[in-house]
């Protein structure tokens, strides 16, 4: 991914509301070859906010990256521990039809 590709992946999700775009952006922000190429620095909170835009926009992946991480948090992020909003997210992101979070992640060992 180029900066091209970021600013037109940025742009589909905040001008246009587009959930999956902003779901990509999860991964802008991560440790990845994306962010790499787009000459971005990591930052986790950023990657939070724009899953969570996404899952606000209906984006089952974003609900379910925003639910996984709020579950376990990210200490070294200074993001903190939610298991409830954590599961909310999760439990959205089934609704929205990932079956996989339904079976595995919502089980009630989970």
């Amino acid at each position: 991914m180029t900066q091209t590709a970021f600013d037109l992946t940025l742009k589909k999700c905040e001008e246009q509301k587009n959930g999956a775009e902003c779901a990509k952006l999860y991964y802008y922000f991560i440790s990845s070859k994306r962010s790499y190429l787009a000459g971005l620095k990591e930052d986790k909170h950023k990657a939070l906010y724009y899953a969570k835009m996404a899952c606000e926009l209906n984006d089952s992946n974003g609900c379910f990256t925003a639910g996984m991480t709020l579950y376990y948090g990210d200490e070294h992020a200074g993001i903190a521990v939610d298991k409830d909003e954590g599961r909310r997210l999760l439990k959205k992101s089934c609704d929205l039809g990932q079956d996989d979070v339904c079976t595995y992640f919502l089980n009630p060992k989970f």
